[in-house]
């Protein structure tokens, strides 16, 4: 031990900054604790097992343990990948160890680490506060491949972090995965962080790529349990009582935030232009610039198909164009140009809306390039590249899972990262779903290798990278989206708030999400209001492309164009405040802030506030996510909008709102996102632009509210390469302050320098006050400046140094000129424009002081002052839910408004007759006060209590269907028995006995079962279900073993426990007695296992319903197989036979019930098989014909097969098909990773569709001949499915 200890000393004292001591503690003496060096201390335990810890600092040790003697290490990665970053450790001041008893204490100045030697037990403590902050309450295990640590957790204790936890932030109570649940909606798990920080004053990171599960006291015992798969425990402590201060420590360790580019904060334009086929339709379709519409499909269909350039029609060239302003193209009508990439730079400007940046390649098999060759690809997309450029817009691309040139895979989808950034100048890469691979090393791994790449071969770009499987770590190189989602439903906005803040929380502020979603859409109010919430986030994916409908801003026509405009060149303007937020984020407060980052009380610890953040210091955003009370045009309103106290003003309409209460009724038109702006708040804006080529230089614009005393640091650099990180950049400090009826705006002199950085700049402010001042001064360098008092906004204008007092700024000034959105005005607040002429700003100072500065304070909402009576509180019936409480009143004529008092908080502006009190507890009695508010005063408060309700129901499965053996009663059908109404009856046919008969019954989805309950007639009579059997199955072919029941003949409540892990969405119930011989009940329940999930077959992109947009993706998927990076993780969830491919039976999972469904009336018995047919040899350059006939098909609704080939040999060239009907053709020519090539002809129904019966053809597949020789093609994995997904394989 003596001779590992001195070497364990060497070995850290020649580097005591490395990330990792190597430290091998085989068995240990169990003596004492022993210091190994400056940093690192081992102390065992009476069984012999030791624990090391080391400090990276005086306030975070590294803990580890490994009851296998193995030597503290980096987590295994492959490829090499490294969560801590090169240089994490800071001085440790004085680290002492002393020994009492049994007890080794370790002391820094600021923790105290005390291990029991006896118990195995740690507790760490926070010595300025006196407290201790982590405590172990059990001893940790490491046994069966987990490892498992248990903590104390106080009462008031709140937890955050996990990473992007979809609609999430405040843990307290809960369970979160440390793992991709590849579930992309509300509950599930985009990029996960093994990192946690607590209330209580501690944060704790595993070090690990494993996966893992934190308990947060969801089963109130006062612990905190988390585990990681794994045969050692490696984790950090850190300690601070500061939010920020813990970010701060993880930060230390892994990585502060990359900075974005600035092109970066704008909207970006996502999908694949280098693939798809456009043919005119006279139905339907996308309407193009020529007047037409078309079709697009990915598999060739004589229609146009796209390039990124636009250059060919039909084989011949077509010349250079662009789309006008007016809708005009100036190209050949059957020009391709219309459908290329850069007519998406041409469409963006012709609709004057702001773009920063485009991915042309978004899209499975896109590539970037048809030349054949990749050097020749790359040309093309340089091409590209080189316009966009000269548009404004910087160029990216989209990565399945390959950054370098792979052997066997066509030039059209191959990559060169090195010479996609240095000949193209690509500075943007997204990721995708293939990139978690065999863990999330895989994905760190990549995104640090294109961090290296683009600014080594781009110029010293500063790298823009967008990833979906993140980890601890994944901040200091890239953003975050949080998946594929369907937009037009409110829920998509709804979840995404509480994710955005949620991010921000776990140390990725740089989080985004598609505008609308990837699916779906075409929802005016939702597409408006996504765009509204998001202009105050970092970044915007338009991403377009997938599902049926387009995803321009400019998409749904007027008023969503207008509003949409308004809203990103809004965003525009606040590039200046965006940027320097975002800086702040690199080392303090996420962009978007959960509200208690500024206010920390309970009602803001918890998830009350989960729908609305800060933006920065000075905007309070309170997206509209719900259907609340919109009329037929979108116009809504918002309840629940907690003001913290201060002073709150409207940015809209300059009105005041006291602080300290939750507003409602706050009235919210379709175009008006509410937002509130923070008393005091300075706030740097530019010119309205459309992208970041259009900034103007030479001026500097302040948005101001003075209150008080307040400052601000504006910060910028050049934007684009990564000499911030040296030093280059600037800052500016504005200070605000209010004294005696005198407002003084102080800009200190700019700081610091960048190449690009003008010095000589005007200065702009607009200073909101409600009265005229009575005097305007201002001092330049410290000398005077003479202001001219202009007397109209034209001759402002026109001075170079004036001031204006502008009473109602025209806030519409974007909309579609003749549109109805033009005609509305949105009358801004009030105020002073003050303008100073260009000056050197580095070296002078200005001073603008307003005398007679008022903010006069008003409630906006009052204005009546008769008699108010205290009113009464009513409850009706439906108003008492398990987790709701409604309360209504009477309206009086003379109140304004309506205030209650419930749960310590005060919901205050109530302005209808009832209030929606949500997430409350079950069978919880409530206290609620309530009283009404005028002019004149309030009421007395009215005071009543009352108690929610229980839930019985409450993870019982809905939307159940079943099908019967026998003939059921007309009007009692099955469907009555699973319609959540015990009134109604399902019976089986009055004319005669129906048992022994079977009810199949379908739930709709994959569920973990819990239990059955069978309500019969309440007199027990005929029909009630007395004995039989219950099996289950996933996919109605593997049953399990049948189970008996057996049912007293009587009314009561009749139920079935599954005993064990009983997944299944198809129950068989094989009924063998029953009163009378028939069957019938009033209703059936059937249960999940609370707090589980239903799993949709076939909802691949996880928006909780099965439709064209999983079809979309599947289309995408088809002939992946088990192995293939795509496939594990998020796409296996689409096997839903567990074969390892996805075939025709997935895809028909989606097929059955798209459209309408499928209908099984008179359906027969599926029967048939499939032959191929082909040649034996081949001669180099001829065309080879392979041919698929079915023969005596009957039913047939999908199929697939497989069909592998030596890419050697044969190149394939199409699919033709004869005798399909209209079933969908999803064929896809695949190179799986193990390297063999194989083409999967796949045709499915949607709908209801007519199946195939018969003998014939189906489809002719031509390929033609490399070389000649001997060929043996072979058919595979045929699968024939019908409507009821029954199979032939």
């Amino acid at each position: 031990m003596k001779n590992l200890l001195e070497r364990i000393a060497k070995g850290a004292a020649m580097s005591a900054m490395a990330s990792v001591v190597l430290l091998a503690f085989t068995q240990c003496c169990g003596k004492e604790g022993a210091k190994v060096n400056e940093t690192t201390v081992e102390v065992c335990f009476v069984d012999s097992v030791c624990r090391v810890f080391d400090f990276y600092g005086d306030d975070i040790v590294r803990v580890f343990q490994d009851p296998q003697g193995g030597e503290m290490r980096d987590p295994v990665a492959t490829p090499p990948a490294y969560i801590l970053v090169e240089n994490p450790r800071r001085d440790v001041t004085n680290l002492i160890v002393k020994e009492r008893g049994s007890k080794v204490m370790m002391i820094t100045p600021r923790i105290k680490v005390v291990v029991d030697k006896a118990t195995g037990l740690m507790t760490v403590t926070d010595r300025d506060r006196k407290k201790v902050v982590f405590e172990e309450t059990t001893p940790a295990t490491i046994k069966e491949g987990v490892a498992a640590v248990t903590v104390k957790a106080d009462t008031q204790e709140y937890f955050y972090g996990g990473g992007m936890q979809n609609g999430r932030f405040s843990h307290r109570g809960k369970v979160i995965q440390i793992i991709n649940s590849n579930n992309w909606v509300d509950g599930g798990v985009t990029s996960p962080n093994p990192f946690y920080w607590s209330t209580g004053g501690y944060g704790v990171m595993w070090y690990t790529f494993k996966k893992g599960i934190y308990d947060f006291n969801s089963e109130s015992d006062g612990t905190v349990k988390m585990q990681h798969d794994g045969d050692y425990l490696d984790l950090f402590v850190m300690v601070d009582d500061d939010p920020v201060a813990l970010l701060n420590d993880y930060y230390q360790l892994t990585g502060n935030p990359v900075l974005l580019p600035k092109f970066g904060f704008y909207e970006g334009h996502l999908n694949a232009y280098n693939r798809d086929y456009w043919t005119e339709t006279a139905d339907g379709g996308v309407a193009f610039e020529d007047g037409k519409r078309y079709k697009e499909s990915q598999k060739f269909n004589g229609g146009i198909r796209e390039t990124l350039n636009g250059e060919k029609v039909d084989g011949v060239a077509a010349s250079a164009g662009s789309i006008s302003g007016g809708g005009e193209v100036r190209v050949p009508t059957n020009s391709s140009y219309q459908f290329s990439a850069r007519a998406v730079i041409d469409r963006y400007a012709a609709h004057d809306m702001p773009l920063g940046w485009i991915l042309p390649n978004d899209g499975y098999g896109a590539g970037y390039g048809q030349t054949g060759t990749l050097e020749g690809n790359i040309e093309n997309l340089r091409q590209f590249g080189e316009y966009a450029r000269q548009h404004g817009v910087e160029l990216g691309l989209w990565t399945q899972s390959d950054l370098y040139p792979k052997e066997g895979v066509e030039a059209l989808l191959q990559r060169d990262i090195i010479r996609e950034v240095r000949d193209a100048g690509v500075r943007i890469l997204k990721t995708d779903v293939a990139w978690v691979g065999p863990g999330y090393s895989f994905g760190l791994n990549g995104v640090a290798d294109v961090a290296k790449v683009m600014p080594e071969f781009g110029n010293d770009a500063r790298p823009f990278i967008i990833t979906l499987d993140g980890w601890a770590g994944t901040q200091r190189y890239a953003g975050l989206w949080s998946g594929d989602q369907t937009g037009g439903n409110w829920e998509y906005i709804r979840f995404h708030i509480p994710t955005y803040i949620g991010s921000g929380l776990s140390g990725q502020p740089n989080v985004s999400s598609d505008m609308d979603g990837i699916f779906g859409g075409n929802n005016v109010a939702v597409n408006v209001r996504d765009y509204a919430w998001k202009t105050f986030s970092p970044m915007l994916l338009n991403m377009d492309g997938w599902g049926a409908n387009e995803k321009y801003p400019h998409a749904l026509g007027e008023p969503a164009t207008s509003i949409n405009r308004s809203y990103l060149k809004w965003k525009s303007v606040l590039t200046p405040y965006t940027y320097s937020i975002a800086r702040e984020a690199v080392f303090g407060k996420p962009m978007v802030r959960a509200m208690f980052l500024d206010t920390e009380n309970d009602y803001t610890l918890g998830k009350a506030t989960q729908y609305q953040y800060m933006f920065g210091p000075w905007y309070l955003v309170a997206p509209i996510y719900q259907n609340t009370a919109a009329d037929t045009e979108g116009n809504d309103v918002r309840h629940g909008i907690y003001l913290p106290e201060g002073m709150w003003i409207d940015y809209f309409s300059g009105e005041h709102y006291k602080g300290g209460r939750i507003i409602n009724s706050y009235d919210a038109p379709l175009w008006k996102q509410p937002l509130f702006v923070k008393a005091g708040a300075i706030v740097p804006l530019t010119r309205p632009h459309n992208n970041v080529n259009e900034i103007d230089p030479t001026i500097r614009i302040y948005d101001l509210y003075p209150y008080g005393e307040s400052c601000f640091t504006e910060y910028d650099d050049d934007g684009r390469t990564q000499a911030y990180l040296m030093g280059e950049y600037i800052e500016t400090k504005v200070n605000s302050q209010v004294k005696k009826g005198k407002a003084i705006i102080t800009v200190a002199p700019t700081t610091g320098n960048f190449e690009g950085f003008e010095p000589e700049k005007r200065t702009e402010m607009r200073i909101y006050m409600n009265v005229a001042p009575q005097a305007v001064k201002a001092t330049l360098g410290g000398k005077k400046v003479e202001l001219v008092a202009a007397t109209s906004a034209a001759e402002f204008i026109l001075s170079d140094n004036a001031y204006y007092y502008e009473e109602e700024p025209e806030l519409n000034q974007f909309s579609t000129h003749g549109s109805s959105a033009a005609e509305v005005s949105i009358k801004g607040a009030p105020r002073l424009m003050v303008k100073i002429a260009a000056t050197d700003v580095t070296a002078n100072a200005l001073e603008v002081t307003i005398e007679g500065y008022k903010f006069e304070v008003t409630d906006p909402l009052v204005s009546n002052t008769g008699k108010l009576s205290v009113p009464t509180i009513t409850f009706a019936e439906e108003n008492i839910e398990p987790y709701a409480l409604t309360p209504s009143w009477e309206m009086q004529p003379e109140a304004d408004y309506y205030e209650i008092e419930f749960d310590g908080m005060l919901y205050s502006t109530i302005r209808d007759g009832k209030l929606r009190l949500e997430d409350l507890k079950a069978e919880t009695e409530y206290t609620l006060r309530l009283r009404a508010v005028n002019a004149a005063g309030a009421t007395k408060w009215a005071e009543t209590k009352v108690k929610t309700l229980s839930n019985p129901l409450e993870f019982a499965i809905p939307g159940i269907k079943a099908e019967t053996t026998c003939k059921n009663q007309p009007g009692q059908g099955v469907n009555k028995f699973f319609d959540y109404d015990e009134a109604s009856m399902w019976h089986t046919d009055w004319s005669g006995g129906a048992v022994p008969f079977t009810m199949e019954i379908d739930l709709g989805g994959v569920n973990e079962l819990d239990k059955l309950e069978y309500l019969p007639r309440e007199d027990g009579g005929n029909g009630t279900l007395l004995q039989g059997t219950i099996s289950y199955s996933t996919d109605r072919k593997a049953w399990s073993e049948s189970v008996a029941f057996t049912w007293a003949a009587d009314g009561s409540v009749k139920s079935f426990i599954f005993k064990e892990k009983a997944f299944a969405r198809y129950l068989k119930m094989d009924i063998t007695a029953a009163r009378g011989n028939f069957g019938s009940g009033r209703e059936m329940y059937i249960f999940k296992v609370p707090g589980t999930e239903t799993v949709l077959q076939g909802d691949i992109n996880h928006d909780g319903r099965v439709d064209m947009d999983d079809f979309t993706s599947y289309m995408n998927y088809t002939g992946l197989r088990a192995g293939d990076s795509d496939f594990d993780g998020y796409i296996s969830g689409g096997d839903i036979n567990k074969n390892g491919l996805i075939d025709a039976y997935d895809i028909s999972t989606v097929g059955v019930m798209a459209r309408g469904g499928a209908s099984t009336y008179g359906m027969g018995t599926l029967s048939g098989e499939l032959e191929l047919i082909a040649p034996k040899s081949i001669r180099e350059g001829e065309e080879v014909k392979v041919i698929i006939r079915g023969t005596d098909l009957n039913e047939v609704n999908a199929w697939s097969v497989a069909i592998p080939y030596d890419a050697n040999m044969l190149t394939y060239v199409n699919t033709t098909t004869a005798g399909n009907k209209e079933m969908e053709n999803l064929t896809y020519d695949r190179l799986h990773k193990n390297g063999v090539k194989a083409l999967y002809p796949t045709f499915v129904n949607t709908g209801n569709k007519p199946t195939l019966h018969g003998t014939g053809t189906l489809v002719e597949i031509t390929f033609v001949a490399r070389q000649s020789g001997e060929i043996d093609i072979q058919m595979l994995d045929v699968m024939l499915v019908d409507k009821k997904l029954n199979t032939i394989e």
